[in-house]
């Protein structure tokens, strides 16, 4: 049997999102499929020298529903930000808003994947805002992660 850290990665995720308090209401097997996603963005941005600095947030919307999570973000720190959303999804998109509710940035793409670069001038409290844009059921489940470098 071949080690994969592929796999390792996956698993370890998977756990993590079935084991963080934020997530306890994703059921499996949605929880195993976000944790494998965000198992693989974490890979490809581990790469490029980015850490997880926040998260996972998971839960569940119906769609054209959102939700948001207050993260501190430092700086002049590069920062990315990672959503997934299960196979029943067709569209989730992400926003990052500052301290004056001014999105700073956004990735409102049709996709079910969205990803957010951003750079914040200042130091603070910013808000990370979910919205199910297009959903094959009620709920879609997603989750999310902060990467820094």
């Amino acid at each position: 049997m071949r080690f994969s850290v592929k796999k390792a990665l996956g698993a370890v995720a998977a756990l993590v999102l079935l084991a963080s308090p934020a997530s306890a209401q994703v059921p499996d097997p949605f929880a195993r499929e976000l944790a494998q996603q965000l198992a693989r963005a974490e890979t490809i941005l581990s790469n490029e020298g980015y850490s997880r600095a926040a998260g996972p947030f998971a839960g569940g919307l119906s769609q054209r529903s959102s939700r948001r999570y207050t993260v501190t973000l430092r700086a002049g720190q590069d920062y990315r930000i990672v959503g997934v959303c299960d196979s029943r999804c067709r569209d989730i998109d992400l926003r990052v808003l500052d301290q004056n509710n001014v999105v700073i940035a956004q990735d409102l793409l049709d996709d079910r994947v969205p990803v957010v670069q951003v750079r914040p001038r200042v130091t603070g409290q910013y808000d990370i805002e979910l919205s199910m844009f297009a959903c094959g059921a009620q709920p879609c489940w997603y989750a999310v992660n902060v990467y820094a470098r």
